[in-house]
């Protein structure tokens, strides 16, 4: 069944009807200010941590669906009717065919929105009111606009009371769920001057406002700052009292629950239009509140900062453009892989309808697999990650596992100490450094690729000199730090040289222990080669020499140690029990390790082909690649948590999206462009825009992961947006089956493509300049570049790498294909 679709031109997804089976989102804002808001209304804000920075509250997996919201309540106060910008939370009956007339009666309306690129916009028609919403956070202000439009299409003059309306929270959310005692009484909320200020009584220097800007710079008519007087006893959102009778209490005061409601009084003559502004920001009344109120009361500024928003994003998207035949693939990543993968690197994974705080930090391996994504569209918040990334390794050379940057950043600003009630045990630097028993084994390793893509994008070569610290406090350069870290995986390995499993590596479910890893030992290869490939042109060339050296080892362990016949092995137990073995009843073959020695080059070709058809045959499916098979129904703690997991779900043979991009980049460097393509395809969510009775979750937006066949809801998508599929997905597509990627001295374009595809266009930012890429396929091949020509002039045969232009200049480039 099918509820929306994609409109390329305007870069948006447009949810038709309103019903669908689960909350769509999108994340608004670039900055500090965070909203998550879904194609209904529902969602919350937060200012620069989900955990202690919550500005609204959520209640996730609630009946009914993620309540509270961003809530534009329209009451016809002749009719005494009244319902929601945004279907939810009234929930009016609505129209699904899309060219029916809305009759003027009530019986029912029409109820669209669509999710953009930093922006939500909710539309409805309903008694004859066409009415908008457009939710969005300004490019530097602290605060989220509402630009509500609305227009009286009948022949008859309209009087209507307008509310917006929210709910605060308190700003800690695990105190805000579990501790009452303490969050009901240390928030007032009061109103003044057209805003609504909600303090943080026990954190001074913490406030949120609510406010508004009506037409003529009238104050609101009337308004509510408690929540229990606004909704009323045994009402919910669907029928508060005060929009019910079309008139707030005037309720403010300290304790207890807060909103902001701000209700406006308008009468729209036959054909007019009328347009409401709401704002809620972080900061006080007096500082920010009044400030922004005056600045947003006058309609140009709206609509110049929405702009401004708009072509920043126009300008990341314009950096990495494709035109394909292929039109998904189009749609994903010209708007939404990017702004997916650009949305974890801002706001990394603890803020969502799934996690909404209780854990924040950065994630070790999963920050450095996400900026490696964006690097071309957002350098400046790729090295910031980096910068943190590289204070939270350890002198020994690995990585924290969970860590908050400010821990670890001398210029991070530093809050009052004040008293409080609450006893909070307090360490020094050394106690926020985990040792070896909670140290996984890949997290350090994802850093070291990561840096170097970062350098050939940028050029900036002089970075790797620069001097960061390391956990401990004390320094070294940032070369030092990639040594560090591949050194202590050649020191943590086995007897027979297979590095170990340590806490984990990259599958949280695979607990080794004393046992050992193959996905680590190849990621180990992986990121030594990208060590290489910087430091043999730097003239690096003693640690060359000796990294070389590993290298050739790690091929001869992956050989005698890991080759099972037809896949690669994925590890070995303590107890010295193959994992991943053609042997073995269960967990036969593993998905996530197959494709690293083909990405590492420590494998023959034929190797690779065989591990990849194992793939195909034995984890494909039509909604993308399994993890393992055949699911684990016995507990063996040997093999760690997975085998405590439900068949066909997460770790346990479900379809993990994450490692799915791994053997699309595989396919691409072996040269076979259509296998490349089928496993892309079989997990774009754009595929199953149609399919959304079993889907469920957003098409625009890749899930952690979709239930396996090994349980009766196969297909059925989970956990959507804040996952690193998204930028490895738009790694694996740009870079091996488009095949531009940057080099250190040059921008390498090398396809890998379907047969049938007569060619493809790419505009490519680099270094400064414009690369207009022309890739023509005349003779119908899968791989291999035939000739090159830049601005007329042909590459000698062989090369795939266009030189490096001049900064502001357009480059021309033709690729021949066969």
């Amino acid at each position: 069944m099918r509820y929306g679709r994609f409109d390329d031109g305007a870069h948006e997804y447009v949810v038709e009807r309103p019903d669908v089976p689960v909350s769509w989102t999108n994340y608004l804002g670039t900055k500090d200010f965070c909203t998550v808001v879904a194609h209904h209304g529902g969602g919350y804000s937060y200012y620069k941590s989900a955990q202690t920075g919550r500005i609204t509250r959520f209640r996730q997996n609630g009946v009914p669906l993620d309540r509270p919201g961003k809530y534009v309540y329209l009451r016809d106060d002749d009719a005494n009717d009244f319902w929601s910008v945004s279907w939810q939370p009234v929930g009016k009956p609505f129209l699904t065919e899309p060219g029916a007339a809305v009759p003027e009666d009530g019986s029912a309306g029409r109820w669209t929105s669509a999710h953009g690129t930093g922006y939500t916009r909710f539309e409805s028609s309903y008694r004859g009111i066409d009415a908008s919403q457009t939710v969005f956070v300004p490019l530097e202000d602290d605060l989220e606009v509402w630009d509500v439009r609305l227009t009286n299409t009948t022949s008859s003059p309209r009087s209507l009371t307008v509310t917006g309306y929210v709910e605060f929270s308190f700003h800690t959310i695990t105190v805000d769920n579990q501790n009452l005692q303490m969050s009901l009484y240390s928030q007032g909320a009061s109103y003044e001057d057209g805003v609504i200020e909600v303090d943080a009584y026990y954190e001074p220097w913490t406030f949120h406002y609510f406010t508004s800007a009506a037409p003529g710079g009238a104050d609101p008519d009337s308004f509510d700052a408690m929540r229990d007087s606004f909704v009323g006893s045994y009402r919910d959102e669907r029928n508060p009292l005060a929009v019910s009778v079309g008139q707030g209490s005037a309720s403010q005061g300290t304790t207890q629950n807060h909103c902001g409601a701000l209700m406006h009084r308008i009468t729209l003559a036959p054909g007019e239009s009328a347009r409401l502004t709401y704002l809620l920001g972080y900061g006080s009344r007096q500082d920010s509140g009044l400030p922004m109120r005056a600045k947003y009361s006058d309609p140009a500024v709206v609509d110049r900062e929405y702009a401004a928003l708009v072509d920043y994003w126009r300008k990341k998207q314009a950096r990495l453009r494709v035109s394909t035949p292929h039109a998904g693939m189009n749609s994903m990543l010209n708007t939404w892989t990017l702004l997916q993968a650009e949305t974890c690197v801002v706001w990394s994974r603890f803020a969502s309808f799934v996690e909404v705080g209780g854990r924040t930090g950065l994630g070790y391996r999963d920050t450095a697999q996400d900026c490696m994504s964006v690097i071309h569209s957002n350098p400046s918040k790729s090295r910031q990650r980096i910068v943190e990334l590289l204070r939270a390794q350890t002198e020994a050379g690995y990585g924290l596992h969970l860590f908050d940057p400010a821990d670890f950043d001398p210029d991070a600003p530093k809050l009052p100490d004040i008293p409080s009630p609450t006893i909070v045990p307090r360490g020094d630097r050394s106690s926020l450094i985990h040792g070896l028993e909670d140290t996984c084994s890949d997290d350090h390793l994802w850093l070291v690729p990561t840096i170097c893509e970062y350098v050939k994008e940028t050029g900036d070569v002089g970075f790797l000199s620069q001097e960061f610290t390391y956990a401990e406090g004390s320094s070294g350069t940032v070369w030092e730090h990639l040594e560090r870290a591949l050194d202590f995986t050649s020191q943590q390995v086995g007897a027979n040289g297979v590095a170990l499993g340590l806490r984990a590596d990259w599958n949280d479910g695979i607990n080794l222990g004393g046992g050992e890893t193959a996905l680590v030992t190849f990621l180990h290869a992986w990121a030594i080669r990208a060590y290489l490939e910087l430091a043999a042109p730097l003239g690096r060339t003693d640690a060359v020499e000796r990294y070389e050296a590993e290298l050739a080892r790690l091929a001869d362990v992956a050989d005698k140690e890991l080759w099972d016949g037809r896949w690669w092995r994925r590890g070995i137990t303590r107890d010295g029990v193959l994992i991943g073995s053609d042997q073995n009843t269960e967990g036969r073959i593993f998905l996530e390790h197959q494709a690293w020695p083909v990405i590492g080059g420590i494998t023959t070709r034929e190797r690779g082909i065989a591990s990849m058809d194992a793939v195909h045959e034995l984890l494909a499916s039509e909604y993308g690649n399994h993890l393992n098979w055949p699911a684990f129904t016995q507990v063996d703690d040997t093999v760690g948590f997975l085998t405590r997991v439900y068949p066909g779900i997460k770790e346990n043979a479900a379809i993990f999206s994450h490692p799915n991009a791994w053997p699309i980049i595989a396919e691409a460097l072996l040269g076979r462009g259509e296998q490349a393509m089928a496993f892309y395809d079989s997990i774009l969510p754009s595929r199953q825009n149609d399919n959304i009775e079993v889907r469920e979750a957003e098409p625009y937006a890749y899930v952690q992961f979709i239930y396996g066949r090994d349980h009766e809801r196969f297909g059925l998508a989970q956990n959507p947006w804040l996952t690193g599929s998204s930028g490895w997905m738009y790694t694996a597509a740009t870079k091996y089956i488009l095949g531009v990627r940057p080099g250190l001295d040059g921008l390498v374009i090398d396809p890998a493509i379907p047969k049938d595809w007569d060619g493809f266009e790419v505009r490519r930012e680099w270094r400064g300049a414009v690369y207009d890429i022309t890739v023509r396929n005349p003779e119908h091949v899968e791989h291999g570049v035939g000739r090159i020509t830049v601005d007329g002039v042909e590459l000698a045969s062989g090369t795939t790498a266009v030189p490096v232009a001049e900064p502001g200049t357009t480059v021309t480039v033709e690729v021949t294909l066969g």
